[in-house]
């Protein structure tokens, strides 16, 4: 174990693999996929004062966005919402949201074991496809916005059962008292700020 960092080196892959990762729709498997990428941002606003030259708070300013990117191959004679348990091919269509779940098997197959994060009600914002004669195989890539994020192991917050199967657990990480934190993160709330009590939140 490194003194400076903690990290464990032994024999094991500790390292996270994209092979250990499942991508479902309506409990069908999406396959062909070439990226997944899910960003999230929340506003900030910097507190400044008559009289101090400096900040003196940082809040949020707004609700947290999150926006999904994902390349897929056209295989299997699907297009990208096909392939995504969707009847239609175009955006315009679209009129329901549906979910996107991700199941890390890093540490097993058994619910105990497997961290299932889930894109709750997302919305096509834009596809593109393009044919090449210098690249024969066709590509599509598409933006989706969703409403919430939850990230669970067996329900539970994740960061509970740190440690499973040997893995590193920070043993003094900071919890937040009143639960709101691990609610947000369960996707229990839509997230924390509105949580009561906000001036004495403390870890």
């Amino acid at each position: 174990m490194p003194v400076n960092t903690g990290s464990i080196l032994d024999s094991k892959t500790r390292t996270s693999l994209s092979t250990q990762v499942v991508i479902l729709v309506n409990g069908e498997p999406v396959g062909a996929v070439q990226s997944l990428a899910i960003s999230q941002n929340r506003p900030t606003k910097s507190i400044q004062e008559v009289g101090t030259d400096g900040i003196i708070e940082i809040v949020p300013s707004g609700a947290t966005t999150y926006s999904v990117s994902c390349t897929r191959m056209i295989f299997d004679g699907l297009s990208m919402p096909e392939s995504l348990s969707r009847s239609w091919v175009n955006i315009s269509a679209q009129r329901i949201p549906f979910d996107i779940m991700i199941v890390d098997k890093f540490f097993g197959d058994s619910q105990e074991e497997q961290v299932v994060t889930i894109l709750h009600n997302c919305w096509f914002k834009s596809i593109s496809k393009t044919y090449s004669a210098n690249d024969y195989t066709v590509q599509e890539q598409a933006q989706l916005d969703c409403e919430f994020i939850s990230t669970t192991r067996n329900g539970l917050p994740v960061a509970e059962t740190q440690g499973l199967h040997g893995a590193r657990e920070i043993p003094n990480r900071q919890v937040d008292a009143t639960g709101a934190e691990a609610a947000a993160d369960t996707g229990n709330r839509r997230g924390a700020m509105d949580f009561p009590g906000i001036i004495q939140a403390a870890y």
